[in-house]
């Protein structure tokens, strides 16, 4: 062993270059096996340290691979001038006087030890690089202006453990390749500064959520119903609290010998809807087609569109999956309002602040820079409130705490640099528009027994009722109606004291 030692040093040494190519294979390979060794124990993944090693690793190691042989070429021509009668030589001879080493043998056993090493240690860079480039650090923090706001909304989602890639690529070698050769149009793209702000959606590349969503999530396991309760806050000085209860149809699998009803009727069985939206954007539907098994398809139109037949048929269709209502499953931009009343929810002692949803709605309506943002502008600006309310005096430490958290929820979902306010990612699961009848709904029942309900003053999206709003007719002039009832039953209607709660045993005092 100590003699291979010796002519691989011989080798290596012979020359100032080839000496330098060693040193540099030594030292990539050194802190391949240290970087390896500490995100597979440690856990210490970080964009800065994957970049590092991207960059500085391999380079420098390959680098030195071609080094050593170079330099042991520069030393053969050096010595072949002193000694012309070198060149002649057999390789072997040729090998000893470079490394000073006479047995071949072991040259040649060294040589393939080595080479086997660095097919090795090669193979572990690969994984490893390929490994990183799929991590969420390096998807969500190398391009820091494009995907910061992306990452920070994927951090605090329920899909926040689940690698970017296995929703974006999801298994198998073909899609493998074209996120790799999409990404090198959005590297130009950030490095040119030719990408749009904001993003626009939807990413027309990702894969069909059938391989990817139901890789976890199956319809047709959904099949009972789900009752939510909706938490709301009044703008009052107490803040009051209220509440919404439906309890949702998730639907049920045909393959279970039941019908398909209720919200996931759309993937169900042999049920297939088909469509087209104004530019492409799946909000405005324009043209709708619906196929079952066995049943001849029928054709609704959007009444308010003029297009020919013509025009319907050349624009471009889609199936409906899991993404045309789950749209924002991961990265969920969410309105002011919900995300204050999920602040409430997470700190009750905050209803103790006279007016705080009051002002920090109207705060949060305000525009702020990104400096203004980073200087803790909208802190100051909810602090300021107070100030100008002398007569409400709230707990100081509270009202500092809110502050920060206001401060918070404005950082997390505004991003001017990239041109996203509130509002500009819509979601389109349920509706969070505010409803009511043509003659004027004055109670519950009226909501859900009288006339079909008109979309008013839209908060985040309309979601279902891009589709359910009585606007989409056949040519005999029957509509995709627009029934609440068809995807849930409301319980309780913003009410302080739904009488649901009379009937559950966790009902809140």
């Amino acid at each position: 062993m100590w003699r291979l030692y010796k002519l691989l040093v011989g080798l290596v040494t012979c020359n100032r270059i080839s000496k330098v190519g060693g040193y540099m294979a030594t030292f990539g390979t050194i802190s391949g096996i240290v970087y390896l060794v500490m995100t597979i124990l440690y856990h210490a993944e970080n964009a800065y340290g994957g970049i590092i090693f991207l960059a500085v690793v391999p380079p420098t190691f390959f680098g030195g691979l071609l080094l050593v042989p170079f330099g042991i070429y520069l030393e053969f021509r050096r010595r072949s001038k002193e000694d012309p009668s070198l060149g002649e030589k057999p390789l072997g001879a040729i090998l000893q006087a470079l490394s000073g080493e006479s047995d071949v043998r072991n040259r040649i056993i060294t040589f393939v030890i080595f080479s086997g090493i660095n097919v090795a240690l090669t193979m572990v860079i690969f994984v490893a690089s390929l490994d990183y480039l799929d991590s969420p650090s390096f998807c969500g923090q190398l391009c820091h202006a494009v995907m910061r706001p992306e990452f920070t909304a994927y951090e605090r989602s329920p899909h926040a453990r689940v690698p970017c890639v296995q929703c974006h690529i999801g298994p198998g070698a073909s899609w493998f390749v074209k996120s790799k050769i999409a990404g090198l149009r959005q590297v130009y793209a950030i490095m040119a500064k030719t990408y749009h702000r904001p993003i626009p959606t939807p990413i027309e590349q990702l894969r069909p959520a059938r391989d990817t969503c139901e890789q976890c999530h199956w319809p047709e396991k959904f099949h009972q119903d789900k009752l939510k309760i909706i938490t709301h806050y009044r703008n009052d000085r107490n803040n009051t609290k209220y509440y919404t209860a439906i309890l949702l149809k998730v639907g049920g699998p045909e393959a279970e010998g039941a019908k398909p009803t209720g919200i996931h009727w759309h993937v169900s069985g042999g049920n297939r809807v088909i469509y087209a939206s104004e530019k492409g954007e799946r909000k405005d539907i324009l043209w709708i087609r619906f196929e079952r098994n066995g049943q001849p398809p029928v054709e609704y139109r959007f009444t308010g569109s003029s297009l020919s037949d013509a025009q319907i048929a050349a624009l471009p269709k889609r199936t409906m999956d899991c993404v045309d209502c789950h749209n924002r499953p991961t990265h969920i931009y969410r309105t002011a309002d919900s995300e204050l009343e999920t602040m409430f929810g997470r700190f009750p002692d905050f209803q103790n602040i006279p007016y705080l949803k009051k002002a920090a709605s109207e705060v949060l309506a305000q525009h702020f820079s990104d400096d203004a943002i980073q200087n803790g502008e909208v802190k100051k600006a909810l602090l300021s409130w107070y100030v100008a309310h002398p007569e409400e005096k709230p707990d100081s430490r509270l009202l500092e705490q809110a502050s920060d958290k206001v401060q918070e929820i404005y950082g997390d979902n505004v991003w001017p640099q990239m041109n996203i306010g509130w509002g500009t990612y819509p979601n389109h699961i349920g509706h969070t528009v505010s409803l009511h009848t043509r003659a004027g709904a004055k109670s519950l029942g009226e909501a859900i027994a009288g006339e079909p309900a008109v979309v008013g003053s839209a908060v985040g999206g309309l979601g279902c009722l891009r589709c359910h709003g009585n606007n989409h007719v056949t040519a005999e002039g029957k509509a995709v109606r627009s029934d609440c009832r068809l995807c849930h039953t409301l319980l309780a209607l913003e009410e302080e004291k739904p009488p649901l709660f009379d009937f559950m045993v966790h009902k809140e005092r």
